[in-house]
């Protein structure tokens, strides 16, 4: 684990920062100066993207992550990795053929209930393409457990730019349409500053040799075009039928409680980026314990912090709340579902790893194809029954069945599964902290009562689990840097 501290410490600190941008952005400047609709339509446009991008990147993204480790000499791994910057070109051709062909009727589609989102579909389009090519560039960095420049430009970049350009929003320099236009040029600079980076870090010499579209690379990279990012999508998906179901308006208010509980999936975030080539490495050496050791310990690590910052979350989101404009209190419920949802992904630990760079990946499509079954099914019968919180129940109901259908199948097959004792008194942990302070609220000002409960938290939490000792790992750094 010493790699994944290591960088995952410097990785922490920029995803920090790009979510207290993040937060700033979200919370503040675009319900301040962009208003309900154009704040719904970013997200709205930005979400469709991150559907499509899997697509338009053909799965290169996972498959460079799983195979590089397969090629030894340089040659071969600059005839593979030329070739996986070829194929998606190959599937955006043909995406923006089908675009120009069928342009009027997708706009027509996406504009039924929202006619303002009619004209941002070359935006979506191209948004996803630029979002496509970072994710691949990235990989190429990370199987070079080079992930630090990555993350900042994936956390911290976008972010900063769209900050300024709220601003300038703010200042009546550009206006709301302009705003979204120029996030398809914040991400078109971000994918060529990844492209320095991966070419930065390892420089192949362009070779169209050998052919690896080989059955088992080509059958990968299909999979993971649905599979790879199934799970991490399914909030875009939210946001794509909450456009086809309800006014645009109510995109932004679930944005903010989506925002608020992302928070949690930091951690899980942060530790993926290096142990997704970790495990990819011990699987193409056979190192089956490295990889069960990997497992255990990721998942209390991640149930661990992320359970610490979803207590702080659910303890003041009343608080947090009461500083926002009195409609989005209705994000309230969702801000708990999704939390549960968030909390999973780091109770998994490395299973996603574990999947996506084994032979156990075919089963991820069709997991993930029953998952977005199961989520649209109950999207279309709950987002018209109950709204906002109807689209929250579905999302929370679906990943959460198909987060332990994960990692059951992985027990089935391979006889590992990432939860220890200490698991169990980590999970008691945090539902003792919920219990002993959501309902301590104090009579002062909501910035505060967060403080002053904040501060609360942290001390009973950390000294809980330091005197118990509940992680080896947690338990170091606290005696390295408190001593």
């Amino acid at each position: 684990m010493g790699i994944v501290i290591k960088q995952s410490g410097w990785n922490l600190a920029s995803t920090v920062l790009g979510f207290s941008l993040g937060a700033l952005n979200a919370l503040y400047l675009g319900p301040q100066f962009l208003g309900d609709t154009y704040y719904g339509l970013m997200g709205y446009v930005l979400s469709t993207a991150f559907l499509l991008f899997p697509l338009m990147s053909f799965g290169i993204h996972n498959t460079i992550v799983k195979f590089y480790s397969r090629f030894t000499d340089q040659k071969s791994r600059d005839e593979f990795l030329t070739q996986m910057l070829l194929w998606p070109v190959l599937m955006i051709a043909l995406l923006a053929l089908v675009v120009y062909v069928f342009y009027n009727p997708i706009r027509l589609f996406i504009a039924s209930k929202n006619q303002i989102t009619s004209d941002f579909v070359w935006a979506i389009f191209l948004i996803a393409v630029f979002q496509a090519y970072f994710e691949i560039f990235y990989a190429w960095t990370k199987v070079h457990m080079k992930t630090v420049g990555g993350n900042f430009l994936k956390e911290v970049f976008y972010r900063a730019t769209a900050s300024v350009l709220l601003i300038l929003v703010a200042f009546e320099i550009i206006t709301p349409v302009q705003f979204i236009y120029s996030l398809v040029v914040i991400y078109a600079i971000r994918a060529l500053l990844m492209k320095w980076l991966a070419f930065t870090t390892y420089m192949p010499k362009l070779r169209i040799g050998k052919w690896y579209g080989t059955k088992d690379l080509l059958h990968y990279s299909l999979l993971m075009i649905i599979a790879g990012s199934v799970g991490t999508s399914m909030l875009d998906l939210d946001k794509l039928m909450l456009n086809q179901l309800m006014i645009i308006d109510n995109i932004a208010w679930y944005n903010v409680a989506v925002f608020i509980a992302t928070v949690i999936a930091v951690p899980a975030r942060v530790v993926a980026q290096i142990t997704h080539p970790l495990t990819a490495g011990y699987f193409n050496r056979d190192e089956i314990g490295e990889v069960e050791n990997l497992y255990k310990r990721s998942s209390l690590n991640l149930a661990l912090i992320s359970g610490f910052v979803m207590v702080i979350i659910i303890c003041n989101v009343n608080e947090f709340y009461e500083l926002m404009p009195p409609e989005f209190a209705v994000g309230i419920p969702i801000v708990f579902l999704i939390a549960v949802v968030k909390f999973s992904e780091n109770l998994l630990g490395s299973n996603n790893a574990i999947l996506y760079n084994s032979d156990l990946y075919r089963v991820t499509l069709w997991l993930g194809l029953l998952l977005v079954i199961v989520a649209v099914v109950l999207n279309i019968w709950l987002i018209p029954e109950y709204g906002l919180i109807g689209a929250a129940v579905a999302t929370c109901v679906a990943y959460v069945v198909y987060a332990f259908a994960k990692v059951y199948y992985v027990y089935h097959k391979l006889s590992i599964h990432p939860w220890t004792a200490t698991t169990w008194h980590s999970l008691a942990l945090i539902v003792l902290s919920i219990g002993v302070f959501y309902c301590w609220d104090f009579l002062w000002h909501p910035i505060l009562n967060i403080g002053l409960k904040s501060i609360l938290i942290t001390i009973f939490y950390w000294f809980t689990l330091r005197y118990f000792n509940l992680s080896t790992e947690i338990t170091g750094l606290f005696k390295k840097y408190l001593k």
